[in-house]
């Protein structure tokens, strides 16, 4: 097998000491601020400090053991902006495993630094030099000694020479040539359905990361050999959705798997369903009761608005209504969890009867009203312990439910 070493650069990745000393020294600072300084100082270049300052400002708390390390060298913020994060780069290196990995969209390489711990050897591929030589240093400088990284276009390279993994693993690109956002998967950059065929001559699995607003059920219809989708969520978003793809397999059906992950990739919560274990999950309606559940965002996204009655036996107050409601506590429930206190109309008069004060935490939920118009209507400011839920019942009953956080 041939190795790819990327182009030299004008200048070798990371900082010199007193480089380093400055960038720890002003990392809480305002950027805009140290730029305006523009001159070196002691012979620094500000700008370049200020930018690499800029960028482990953003990755602070997303990637907190590569911000522990000062010798580390940060992309452009945009780019550490969509790195994955520590937690999900944790998460996605449980799914993984075996002899020989290749990541055919290095980038950063946060996920193939956690994803390289389960297996010997691991091939990482980046087509911008630049990108390519920053990750193979910082690679070196958290002593990984089994990535071999090449600065050269991954299919085309893939195509012509002899490649065999156990696993290939994709996060394709999700802009175009005029920097726009995009989502679907083909109009991302490699074109995963386009080039399945190869990946599967190289490897019999292949891991996709794509961005969360992609239709689940869109993706599948054009992706071969879908086993399952893993939905990830994190401090109340739906992060990131994992699609599984095995060579050898026929069926029709998918496993859709929810997981609600900590700061370091663990489950907290999970939901399993199909789409058609879904549609077979019993569901029962009923007015407020004693507990008020709203799913996860990655709930949602998953479309397990049945799975979630029949797993948690909760009741649900109406058909396109997604909260919930139960007389015990569901300590568990993937999502925030409310204690009752009152429901009437959604009029000031009746909703001051009840809440303390003038502030409020207000939400929406299949109602014909925003929040903004709504907190105007009410004059409510934000804040406060009493949480309102406006929202449907059936027959088209418009309530706000006024909740607060239980006592545990």
């Amino acid at each position: 097998m041939n190795e790819h070493t990327p182009h030299s650069m004008e200048t070798e990745p990371g900082f010199s000491l007193p480089e380093i000393e400055f960038i720890q020294a002003h990392l809480r600072e305002n950027v805009s601020d140290l730029m305006l300084r523009g001159k070196p100082t002691k012979g620094l270049d500000i700008k370049k400090l200020a930018e690499q300052i800029q960028s482990r400002q953003k990755a602070l708390k997303k990637l907190p053991e590569w911000s522990a390390n000062h010798k580390l060298v940060f992309p452009a913020a945009l780019s550490v902006e969509q790195s994955s994060s520590e937690a999900t780069a944790r998460y996605k290196a449980t799914l993984l495993s075996g002899d020989q990995l290749i990541d055919i969209t290095g980038g950063m390489g946060v996920d193939c630094y956690y994803m390289q711990e389960n297996f010997q050897d691991v091939h990482y591929f980046e087509q911008q030099p630049a990108v390519a030589e920053a990750a193979k240093y910082n690679f070196a400088q958290l002593g990984v000694n089994n990535i071999t990284v090449h600065a050269v276009d991954s299919i085309e390279t893939l195509k012509a020479e002899s490649f065999s993994a156990d696993w290939i693993y994709a996060d394709p690109a999700r802009r175009n040539a005029n920097h726009e956002k995009v989502v679907l998967l083909g109009d991302c950059t490699p074109d995963i359905v386009e080039h399945l065929p190869i990946l599967f001559e190289r490897a019999p699995n292949v891991l996709l990361k794509t961005s969360p607003l992609l239709d689940i059920d869109l993706a599948a219809k054009s992706l071969r050999n879908l086993k399952e989708v893993h939905v990830i969520g994190y401090e109340g978003e739906c992060k990131e959705l994992l699609f599984v793809l095995k060579k050898d397999w026929i069926a029709d059906i998918f496993d859709i798997k929810v997981r609600i992950i900590n700061s370091a990739g663990e489950v907290l919560n999970k939901l399993d369903l199909t789409r058609e274990t879904e549609q077979l999950a019993q569901v029962q309606y009923t007015k407020p009761l004693k507990y008020l559940y709203e799913p996860h965002a990655a709930v949602l996204k998953a479309g397990a608005f049945r799975t979630i009655c029949s797993t948690y036996s909760l009741s649900k107050l109406a058909i396109n209504t997604q909260l919930y409601t139960s007389d015990d506590l569901i300590n568990e429930f993937p999502g925030r969890v409310f204690e009752v206190v009152a429901v009437c109309k959604p009029a000031m008069r009746e909703v001051k009867k009840v809440i303390e004060g003038d502030k409020a935490n207000l939400t929406v939920r299949n109602f014909p009203a925003s929040v903004e118009d709504l907190r105007k209507k009410l004059k409510l400011k934000d804040g406060g312990k009493f949480y309102l839920f406006a929202t449907s019942l059936p027959h088209s009953a418009r309530v706000m439910i006024v909740t607060v956080k239980p006592s545990r």
